[in-house]
């Protein structure tokens, strides 16, 4: 079958209501992809346990309201840019902090100082407030960075250690 001819038949389908449409799809609910990290994964919003906020701000500082965060807890992470500078709001562990320092210094990378959303990583602009919501489960470090990788506020003391307790 030549490339028209799946397209018709595809077209078909649908309009015959055997695969479903494209609005259906867009009507399910969100969808977190599993990804695992040493550091713990993605949640879905029904499963938070609890909401901390955090701001970060051009003095190169990442402030939270709480860093009560225990194994087995989903939190909501309210991340606001109280600054005039972009900043990122990453939860990492020492090897996931060098693997993406190096992705966003590569110059030839498309990745090379651009702002992103990862599944651990939230990129902001001024004044704008985003969530990140995870999961500290399946553990194999205990040790959480939470840190700012746009160039040099790492460097400038962006960043925060936590230990999972127990």
């Amino acid at each position: 079958m030549n490339i028209k001819g799946l397209f018709v038949a595809v077209l078909g389908a649908s309009l015959a209501g055997a695969l479903p449409t494209v609005t259906a799809w867009a009507q399910k609910p969100p969808m977190v992809m599993e990804h695992t990290f040493a550091f713990g994964r993605p949640a879905n919003e029904a499963d938070v346990t609890k909401t901390i906020h955090v701001q970060a701000s051009d003095q190169m500082r990442l402030t939270f309201d709480s860093t009560d965060i225990r194994r087995g807890d989903v939190v909501k992470f309210v991340v606001e840019n109280v600054g005039q500078a972009p900043h990122e709001f990453a939860i990492g562990d020492s090897a996931f902090r060098r693997e993406h320092q190096r992705e966003m210094a590569q110059p030839m990378s498309a990745m090379a100082g651009m702002a992103h959303d990862d599944v651990n990583v939230v990129s902001l602009k001024p004044g704008q407030t985003k969530t990140l919501i995870w999961r500290f489960d399946r553990l194999s470090t205990r040790t959480i960075l939470f840190a700012c990788y746009v160039p040099g506020h790492y460097e400038a003391g962006m960043y925060r250690r936590y230990r999972i307790p127990g």
